[in-house]
C-alpha cells in the first residue's frame, strides 16, 4: 500500500501523538478517530474551519464510495 507524507503544525502533531494509543501507529489512529461518531471537528477539538471543510470533503468521499 502506497504512503504519504503529511505536514501538520507541530501543535496538532503533539496532539494526535497524545491520542494514540501505545503500539497504535498514525494510521491506525486516523482510521479509528474517522469511524467515530460525530462531525470531525468533535473529534479534533477546536481545529476552526480546516477540520469543517476536512469533515465535509470526508462524507463527500464517503458517499462514493472513495477513500481520501
Amino acid at each position: 500500500m502506497p504512503s504519504h507524507n503529511v505536514a501538520v503544525q507541530r501543535e496538532v502533531y503533539q496532539a494526535l501523538e497524545r491520542e494514540k494509543r501505545p503500539g497504535e501507529s498514525f494510521t491506525r489512529l486516523f482510521v479509528r478517530l474517522l469511524n467515530q461518531k460525530g462531525p470531525l471537528d468533535e473529534v479534533t477539538g477546536s481545529w476552526g474551519g480546516a477540520a469543517r471543510s476536512a469533515d465535509r470533503r470526508w462524507r463527500r468521499l464517503r458517499g462514493r464510495g472513495e477513500r481520501p
